[in-house]
């Protein structure tokens, strides 16, 4: 464009919910709107509805939602130095189907949920325009996934789950003036020798025969190339007019000194074209652009010939305050900083395509984005739907794709259908041969394509759909020996983990205050006065902290199996950010508004999560005080080069910081893009007080923690336990004893299904998938703790705790929990593992662990059921007074 006409501001503007209102009079300059609304902006934004008072847990809820028709309108002025030019109508993310008129006649309809929408206008007079528009945010394509029937809707290009299907205009509207057309302008710079491509575009008003192109005329494609660090290049070519369209294409070489886009370098260049006729300026276009390569070798993938491996996260257009993604870069550089900020270098869109900010600000931190067509539904099968994705492909790749960001492309999440292979194998085919600054995959999740250069998959990660109990981390104790190699060798292409995670944390309260935008957390008030009718508001902070904890122990193995894999190229997290749709999937280790969460900070996630992370592979992490831990020391190195030799330190420290062992092996120097060998450790356990100890890993500039429990093989220790609950055993307590009652799991009613991990995305998403809780709460203060080593959440030597039992819900009962459970939201049952009560003269001592079977190789349990011996010996803890027959009434309705 030579020039732009900003029309944000004020515009006319009326409702229309049943599509009444007649295109003749309400496209006309006459007509009578008696409302006004503010552009760049949303009807949500703007209240133009009632403030609604429904509730769900499925989503954030819309506090004044729209879907239907909505008119705009506003006057123009053409100056007279613009009344000879062609102009046209620029809107950055309307949402839905968009027709324009221009003094009541309409020019044109148009519906991409990916790129800006504009209109040739032509050429308009000088003086005052009446320019409307009619947005139908209740008409789009198919793009949602009709195979889910609870809820159709659910691609994140206009889901309610995520950034809401809003109407409006809410980036940038101009009119734009030129008088000749440069458009599809492309730059090809996988090395300092560059190619330019660009389509010259003649427009004339001759309905029979074209008159641009005839006269003799001098013209010129002058291309300036303004270097970083380097200058202006100015490049000049001649160009023959034959038509009223002219391909051109330009090479030429950049100096040594421009430098190269890379993930730890992200310097970009800026590229300005102009149409120059016989000395006049007819248009002008300009672009970023880096020089950059993105290719594949067999599983791995390479960036200028380096190997990388992607450490990624889903973008899922969760925006709460606005309802849509930013469009200016200071809303990206939140979300995008963050993410970098958590030791993360790529971002995937997930069904949808962000608005170009994103992609500059990914340009500026270096990050790798993987962009999708606004689609999660079925293919081959809707030829509107096909089409649609095919246009939309090529508009993003049109509008998007000279940032050096944009490395990969996607059809959509996780197609289906019957044809979907032979389109998804099309799509990949054209896009390879067309345009080779991207690698491409056909859908994200599934299916694998053959003709993809590189696939997601949701094998390779540790707990996936309907695994429940006998998911890797539930149905044993952590190993590090696990990786993703019988995955990685079943395709020859380079394999990335598809939603990786999906662990979650209990809802933090404190966040209800923080949506003061157009979507309120009523999932969030729900929970509270939940837990406020049950007497539990008071924990909410402690479940949020404590689970909070143990997620952040799930996504470390999950990313370190990521890391340890031979030959794999990456993994994308579901997510590092809240989800809030979708049956309210709290799996982020920040909020919805990408702010730091409590209980891990960046720098701690990037301990992990890092271009170079140590790894300990071992066997599992309880031994026997006495015998040796071993394990295998290496280091995944995905840096800018080679690490130069050095020393990898290993200490062991107990919890209280206090250093009891200290050894260094060393490391040559590592070649960056791969899984380095580093030795052995050895760390003999004899003269260790048995608890909770950190083995701590550090070198040049990395580090690395994991948690080791040394424990004595306490054998069986004295314990008075029974094993069934009545006025008898009661009558005992009441009279001085200390009894443990610990009855199987098959005695109490079926209440949460236990298990080490957090839940998996959601209960009401999941069907009610298991595990149905978030982890533990250890009463630290309790004088058992003194002989059990635990912190306050779960640890991974607590797995043995909670495998095969089922925790009691003492609801309606005043006990001590020693061991809380933390439940699903949806829920908030009371749950212990472990409790106390006082009956008169004596104490019950509630025990849902199995502190009986097998102790000489269960040493957590036995450890447990030593401490409960010294408790019971040594002294009595503050613990509620219960009467016997109320104990007895909570039993009868427990028990199975």
């Amino acid at each position: 464009m030579l020039t732009s006409q900003d029309l944000s501001g004020t515009w006319s503007f009326a409702l229309d919910p049943k599509g009444e209102r007649q295109e003749t009079y309400w496209a006309a300059p006459s007509a009578a709107y008696s409302d006004t609304i503010n552009l760049p902006g949303s009807i949500d934004e703007a209240e133009k509805t009632p403030l609604t008072t429904t509730t769900t847990m499925a989503y954030l809820s819309r506090k004044n939602p729209y879907v239907g028709k909505a008119w705009y309108q506003r006057t123009i002025t053409i100056a007279e130095d613009k009344a000879d030019q062609f102009h046209w109508l620029f809107l950055e993310r309307p949402h839905g189907q968009i027709d324009a008129f221009v003094d009541g006649l309409k020019t044109g309809r148009d519906e991409s949920l990916s790129t800006p929408n504009r209109f040739f206008l032509g050429k308009l007079g000088a003086g005052e325009h009446v320019l409307t528009l009619l947005i139908d945010n209740g008409r789009f394509e198919a793009v949602g996934d009709p195979h889910l029937p609870r809820n159709p809707d659910v691609a994140h290009s206009k889901s309610d789950h995520t950034q809401t299907n809003w109407n409006g205009v809410v980036g940038r509207i101009e009119l734009q003036s030129q008088a000749a057309g440069i458009a599809k302008l492309k730059v090809f710079a996988p090395t300092r020798s560059v190619r330019v491509t660009f389509d010259l575009e003649g427009y004339d008003t001759d309905n029979l025969w074209p008159t641009f192109w005839k006269a003799g005329h001098d013209d010129v494609a002058r291309l300036t190339f303004k270097v970083t660090s380097g200058g202006d290049i100015v490049v000049e070519s001649k160009v023959a007019i034959t038509s009223s369209l002219t391909h051109v294409e330009v090479e030429t070489e950049l100096p040594e000194n421009a430098r190269i886009w890379d993930e730890f370098d992200p310097v970009t260049h800026h590229l300005v074209v102009e149409w120059v006729r016989d000395g006049e300026v007819l248009d002008r276009t300009e672009t970023d652009f880096g020089i950059r390569s993105i290719t594949t070798q067999g599983r791995h993938i390479l960036l200028n010939g380096r190997r990388i491996f992607l450490r990624g996260t889903l973008d899922c257009s969760i925006f709460p305050l606005t309802g849509y993604p930013p469009t200016d870069r200071e809303g990206w550089r939140k979300a995008m900083g963050t993410a970098k900020a958590y030791g993360l270098n790529h971002i995937r869109f997930h069904s949808y395509c962000p608005p170009k900010a994103a992609f500059e600000v990914a340009d500026e931190l270096g990050l790798i984005l993987h962009v999708e067509t606004p689609i999660w539904a079925f293919l081959g099968t809707d030829p509107a739907l096909d089409r649609y994705i095919r246009v939309e492909a090529e508009r993003i790749v049109d509008e998007y794709g000279n940032h050096p960001s944009f490395m990969m492309l996607t059809v959509g999440n996780e197609v289906y259908g019957g044809r979907m292979h032979v389109f998804l194998e099309r799509f990949v085919e054209d896009w390879k041969a067309e345009d080779d600054r991207r690698i491409y995959n056909g859908g994200s999740g599934w299916p694998t394509t053959e003709r993809a250069q590189y696939i997601s998959k949701p094998d390779p990660r540790s707990h996936r759909w309907d695994e429940g109990m006998q998911s890797r981390l539930n149905a044993r104790p952590l190993e590090t020996r696990t990786d993703w190699s019988e995955w990685v060798q079943m395709v020859p292409m380079a394999l990335v983990s598809h939603e990786i995670g999906q662990w979650c944390v209990y809802p933090d309260l404190k966040e209800i205050s923080k949506y003061t935008g157009v979507l309120e957390a009523r999932n969030f008030i729900q929970v509270r006065d939940d837990l406020a009718s049950k007497g539990l508001l008071e924990l909410s902070d402690s479940f949020m902290r404590n689970s909070g904890a143990l997620q952040t122990m799930l996504y470390k193995e999950d990313v370190e199996a990521a890391l340890r894999t031979p030959d794999f190229a990456g993994f994308q997290l579901l997510g590092l950010q809240d989800f809030s749709g979708q049956g309210t999937a709290l799996v982020g280790v920040v909020d919805a508004f990408w702010d730091e969460k409590p209980y891990v900070s960046p720098e701690q996630f990037n301990e992990f999560c890092a271009p170079t992370v140590p790894l300990l592979r071992a066997d599992g992490f309880v031994t026997r005080q006495g015998d040796t831990f071993s394990a295998d020391l290496q280091i995944a190195h995905f840096g800018a080069g080679t690490l130069p030799a050095g020393t990898v330190t290993v200490r062991l420290v107990a919890r209280d910081g206090s250093q009891h062992r200290e050894y260094s092996l060393p490391a040559q120097a590592l070649a960056t893009g791969l899984l380095h060998d580093i030795g052995s450790v050895e760390i003999p356990t004899a003269g260790l007080a048995d608890g909770l100890y950190e083995i701590r890993l550090s070198g040049n500039g990395y580090a690395n923690r994991y948690e080791l429990a040394v424990l004595a093989g306490n054998g069986v220790t004295p314990l008075d336990i029974v094993h069934s609950l009545d006025a008898e055993v009661l009558a005992k307590v009441e009279n001085g004893a200390t009894l443990v009652f610990s009855p199987g799991p098959e005695s109490i009613k079926p209440n949460a299904e236990l298990g080490h991990t957090v839940l998996f995305w959601n209960t009401l998403w999941t069907r009610d998938q298991p595990p149905h809780t978030l982890g533990l709460i250890n009463d630290l203060d309790h004088p058992v703790f003194v002989s059990f080593p635990a912190l306050e959440h779960s640890s991974w030597h607590e797995w043995e705790l909670t495998y095969g039992r089922r925790a009691f819900d003492v609801s309606g009962l005043p006990a001590r929990h020693l061991i809380r459970v933390i439940d699903d939201w949806n829920r908030n049952r009371d749950l212990a593992l472990l409790a106390e009560i006082q009956i008169g003269k004596g104490r019950l001592i509630l025990s849902a662990v199995d502190i009986e079977s097998g102790l000489d190789q269960r040493l957590v349990s036995a450890k447990l059921r030593a401490a409960l011996s010294s408790y019971v010996a040594g002294g009595a803890a503050s613990v509620p007074q219960v009467p016997a027959n109320e104990v007895l009434a909570w039993w009868e309705r427990v028990k199975a």
